[in-house]
């Protein structure tokens, strides 16, 4: 009986501090997703998965109290890897949308030297670009997009946190948008 007792204080404990973490983040989580993926409907989902996902971890309050940086980076990293999982059972259900392989490389060859002409005039404008924004934007952007390090990584190479890694690859991006669009 005692066990039992003992076992429901528990988990109301563990419901009310649940309760606390999504009262405490909920609006920053839904517009970081909502940044990142768009529809309404989607964010509500991965905000759903993002609490699930919590709420199926055994000693919640402990793991979150060891972690180095803030609980709410930590649930921005759940939304980012539920995202990117979407994303690629999106592209694996897409692949099943194929034309056949005979049309695929009639239709790529016909403007193939059109396009490499195009992809290296861009290629050329991002260069151009890259050379134009400071060092440290340029440093971030390259470790991210040629090395495919993660902004983590980025932040523990350069020194700097993950946020700064997150607006100089962000201004990089920029730089290179207007010069290529505009």
């Amino acid at each position: 009986m005692l066990y039992l007792i003992k076992e429901k204080s528990q988990k109301h404990a563990r419901e009310r501090f649940l309760e606390q973490l999504i009262q405490e983040h909920d609006a920053a989580l839904r517009r970081f997703i909502r940044v990142r993926i768009g529809t309404p409907a989607d964010c509500d989902d991965v905000v759903q998965d993002v609490y699930a996902r919590l709420a199926q971890m055994e000693h919640l309050e402990e793991h979150l109290e060891l972690r180095l940086d803030t609980v709410r980076n930590y649930l921005f990293q759940i939304a980012v890897n539920l995202i990117t999982d979407r994303f690629r059972k999106s592209q694996v259900r897409k692949e099943s949308d194929h034309v056949s392989d005979g049309t695929i490389t009639m239709m790529s060859t016909v403007s193939a030297p059109e396009r490499q002409l195009e992809g290296k005039r861009k290629l050329q404008q991002i260069q151009e670009a890259l050379k134009k924004i400071k060092p440290e934007h340029q440093q971030a952007f390259l470790l991210n997009r040629m090395e495919n390090m993660s902004y983590r990584e980025i932040s523990d190479t350069m020194g700097i946190s993950v946020s700064t890694v997150e607006k100089y690859i962000s201004a990089a991006l920029l730089a290179i948008r207007e010069r290529v669009l505009g």
